[in-house]
């Protein structure tokens, strides 16, 4: 019998719901576990709903991956659960046994021969779901006994309860015992698909990506637009940045072919002037653009990465305003709080370093086009979706 990686997956928040409500976001958070494993080239994932447990479990078989090494691969795959599907609160690798005390001694044993080093401590922890002949506690101190009269005089071993160097955490379910020894943190959130579609407003700003990643977690499933520009005067472009967030994007988009729309930034600020484009005028543009690229009955809303103190310096656009929806996700956020995954990947916030809108956001004397100047812009702006292979 193959040597199957078995992974506990835990969600929290949509644990909450009503029963039907649960079963269908449950199901969504498997279907998207699958697919975010296949576009990482993990392949024949078996992923197990476990209500009466509350867990997701997922098998995946290491001969059928290209990363054969187990250590390497159980990982690998911690990595992609952690860091691209929302839903998710932790990760563990477990290993499994029978629910019986002489089945879990053993393996306790086969894992701590593995993991505990000499001169170190460690604690048992135990949770349980089912009827057996033991409690909780009595389990910890049966099998933390059962270990340390056979490793401590080999390894000078000690038990603590309180600031253990290793914890061994066992979580008995039913006629299964599971052992794990990390607890890998996810996004949380809601799973992607069970709060509709929108679209994301990129223009090169890390602002703008996390406004689109905020409410992915939310569970909605985003089609970004980018909205390309360069500066010849400075000799910057946003592509980089842009090339980054789609990266980014792409990996927690559940779907195996990923769609973005690209716009022409330069043509617009052209045909508005370069003395009289400014943030509000961006945003209203890019709002309008929007529109025309999503028919109504899909568009559910639209975010904007505007931030406290952008928009105390311009005119924020308003739902009431238009047909859908509005989101300022990061308006309420300090930016340091905000745990994402654009930190190290950009380094670019172009549209509001070089854009000449910035600039003439706090001149007085800048005459915003009108409504049917904007209007004639966007019925001329060429905009291209584009689908990966």
């Amino acid at each position: 019998m193959d040597n199957l990686i078995e992974i506990f997956v835990r969600f929290g928040e949509l644990g909450l719901k009503s029963p039907p409500v649960r079963r269908n976001m449950e199901r969504r958070l498997a279907q998207n576990i699958s697919v975010i494993l296949e576009k990482k080239g993990i392949v024949n994932a078996h992923v197990q709903i476990s209500r009466k447990w509350g867990r997701l479990i997922v098998n995946v078989n290491p001969k059928y991956q290209e990363i054969k090494n187990e250590q390497e691969l159980t990982s690998s795959l911690v990595k992609i659960l952690s860091e691209n599907v929302f839903g998710v609160t932790s990760i563990s690798p477990v290993v499994n046994s029978g629910s019986d005390i002489e089945s879990i001694s053993k393996l306790a044993l086969e894992i701590t021969k593995k993991i505990l080093q000499p001169n170190t401590s460690f604690v048992v922890r135990v949770t349980r779901t089912g009827n057996h002949p033991y409690t909780s506690v009595e389990l910890e101190r049966t099998i933390g006994g059962v270990i340390y009269e056979a490793l401590h005089k080999e390894r000078n071993l000690s038990v603590n309860l309180t600031k253990p160097d290793t914890t061994i955490s066992i979580e008995v379910r039913d006629e299964y015992a599971f052992f794990y020894e990390v607890k890998v943190e996810g996004y949380g959130g809601l799973p992607q698909g069970v709060q509709g579609k929108t679209l994301s407003i990129l223009r090169g700003s890390q602002e703008d990506a996390v406004a689109g990643f905020l409410l992915c977690k939310r569970g909605v499933v985003t089609t970004p637009i980018i909205f390309k520009h360069s500066s010849i005067e400075e000799n910057k472009d946003n592509s980089q940045a842009l090339k980054n967030h789609l990266e980014i994007y792409s990996s927690f988009n559940p779907k195996l072919r990923d769609t973005h729309y690209e716009v022409d930034m330069n043509a617009i600020i052209e045909a508005i002037g370069y003395d009289s484009i400014q943030c509000s005028t961006c945003d209203k543009i890019c709002i309008l653009i929007s529109r025309e690229i999503a028919p109504k009955r899909d568009l559910l809303g639209l975010t904007l990465g505007n931030i406290e103190h952008a928009l105390l310096e311009r005119n924020p656009e308003k739902s009431s305003d238009y047909d859908f929806p509005i989101y300022y996700p990061l308006i309420a956020l300090e930016p340091k709080k905000v745990i994402h995954p654009f930190k190290e990947k950009n380094k670019n916030t172009f549209c509001l370093d070089t854009c000449p809108g910035y600039k003439n956001q706090k001149k007085k004397d800048v005459k915003p086009p009108s409504s049917e100047e904007l209007s004639k812009i966007v019925a001329t702006t060429n905009f291209v979706k584009v689908k990966s292979d």
